[in-house]
This record gives C-alpha cells, structure tokens and sequence, in this order.
C-alpha cells in the first residue's frame, strides 16, 4: 500500500527540522526531503507531491522565491505548499499567502496540530482531484457522444444531421463571400439487389468500403462527406473553383470501378458502381439549403434515368 499514501515534499535547510516533520508525517504518508530550494523546485518536478511544506528562511534561494517559481510553473502551480517558518510577523504571513501558500505554519508548533491541518489540506487535494478525474471524464465522455451525434457509424463519416447543420452554415457564408459551394449526392446502383443475394453485412461492408473511398478523395478541411441515408452518399464543397465538383465526382465514380466489388446482380455492371447528381452555383438568398439538396437530387434522378454509373449536373450550375 505504500505507493498509495499521499506524497508530501519537505524543503528545509535545517536537518533537524526534517527529521522532526519526519517523525511526524513519515508512518502516514510518504515523506520526501530536501535542503536546497532550488533541488526542491527539481523535486516536485520529479515526483509531484501531494503537498509542500517549505520553509522561508533558507539560504541562496528562500522559500518565497522557491513558492513564487512553483506557482508560475503549469507542472506544480496546482501542489499545495504550506509554509512553515519561525517569521511570525502578519506582514510575511500575507506575503506567503498572495504568492499561493494555503498555509502558513509559526514555529515552535504543536505535533498534532500540524498533522491535523496536513490532513485536512490533503483531503481537500484528493477531493479536488477526485473532482478534477470525474470532471474529466465528463468531458472525454461528452466529446464522445457529440462525435456520435456528428458521425454515422458505419461509415466514419458525417451523419445527415452534421449534413444539414453544415450545409446551411456553409451557405449563409458564403451568401457574405460571395464564393461557389457545391453539392454532390450520390446513390449505389442497384443496392437493394445487392442486400438482397449477399446478405446485409456484405451489405454494411459494402458502404464502409464506399464510405473510405469518400474520405481518401476528400482532404480539404472546408469539405465534408457524409453518408445522406442508407445507400446515399452526399458531399458539400465550399470555396472550391468552377468544375471542381464534377472532376471529384468522377474520381469517385472511377474508384468505384476500380475497387471491382463484384455486384453480379447489378443491370449496370458486374461491379458496385455509383450515380451522381451534383450542384455548383453561388449561393443567394433563395438559393439556400433546400434548393441546393433539390438541384442536386434532380441531378441525380437523371443519372438514374440515364443508365446509372454516371453523373449528372445541374443546369443551374455556375
């Protein structure tokens, strides 16, 4: 159990006085020490300690500068100190406690009202951390479910909620810049025949197989793929030059091809092969979210109509 007691670091220049806070502490918690200010600054460093007790009256480097360099320092601004000093005036109490001591301990003092003072300041610490710990958890917990909330699980890529959220911030930005956002959407051909004779987990491969070729072809940070619903696949492209859109478009329909997913009951291929529409325009007041899901779902309708396997542009496009 003793790598579970509280630490506490003893920075005095006095040896005695180590050994009488020694014989005090020492069959309770861990007990480190040392003589020199600036070796205790290396101390707590090192090992961290739950708490310091520090003396002022110390020779090269007194314990107010020592205090003052551990609370400027992020690794050990947080480590209790505790000042122990034969200085009794009130002016080098309240020095003391503006440069961050919780403490400050006259000399001679009482053995046991020491202790109890320790032990009351250390429970205080480890509820702090134990606070502090839960806190954190929360957080990293919390990160977790707004990425859940943002991403589709299957895929890896945006959920249609992070879609929509985006797509219309991406929009009324670019109303303000004046610059071209494009909206591809994308189908899997055939897929419900393909569900239907491989099964659904060839099925899920299927998508998660499709949803890294989106994220592998899309690297820019403003753009965004997500998985629309089910089979359908949508990717938003801000900021992005006249004809971008469609030169990405048929770099995934391309590697859709070269990935040879056999799809033997496809009308189109014996692959999985993908359909597109696409919207590239500049984005206005009535040109919002809604116009730009319906341009680009027309677009793709039309692909479909068309033979599939191919893609489709709005005439609306800039």
């Amino acid at each position: 159990m003793e790598n579970t007691r509280q630490k506490i670091l003893i920075i005095d220049d006095t040896p005695a006085n180590i050994l009488i806070m020694h014989a005090v502490l020492g069959a309770t918690y861990q007990t480190f020490f040392t003589t020199s200010g600036r070796e205790g600054i290396k101390m707590a460093r090192q090992e961290l300690p739950d708490l310091i007790l520090l003396d002022v009256m110390m020779p090269e480097m007194d314990g107010y500068e020592v205090c003052r360099e551990l609370k400027a320092e992020p690794l050990t601004r947080r480590i209790p100190v505790i000042f122990i000093t034969t200085m009794s005036d009130v002016e080098d109490e309240m020095k003391g406690l503006e440069l961050g001591a919780i403490d400050y301990i006259i000399k001679p003092f009482s053995p046991s009202i020491v202790n109890a003072r320790i032990k009351n300041h250390l429970d205080l610490k480890r509820y702090r951390d134990l606070l502090e710990k839960a806190t954190n958890e929360l957080d990293e917990k919390n990160q977790a479910l707004n990425l859940l909330a943002r991403e589709d699980a299957l895929t890896g890529l945006a959920n249609r909620r992070h879609f929509n959220e985006v797509l219309e911030s991406e929009i009324k930005r670019a109303v303000r810049s004046r610059q071209l956002v494009a909206l591809i959407l994308c189908d899997v051909d055939f897929f419900k025949n393909y569900n239907d004779h491989y099964g659904h987990v060839a099925g899920d491969k299927c998508l998660q197989a499709i949803g890294q070729l989106f994220s592998g072809t899309f690297k820019r940070s403003g753009d965004l793929p997500a998985r629309y619903g089910g089979e359908e696949f949508a990717v938003i492209i801000p900021d992005s030059p006249p004809g971008t859109a469609l030169q990405l478009a048929e770099k995934l329909r391309q590697g859709m091809m070269t990935q040879a997913l056999p799809h033997a009951f496809s009308a189109v291929a014996g692959v999985v092969t993908l359909s597109f529409g696409l919207v590239e325009a500049q984005p206005t007041r009535e040109r919002n979210a809604e116009w730009y899901i319906n341009r680009a779902d027309q677009a793709l309708y039309r692909a479909k109509e068309s033979g599939r396997n191919r893609i489709e542009a709005s005439s609306d496009n800039f």
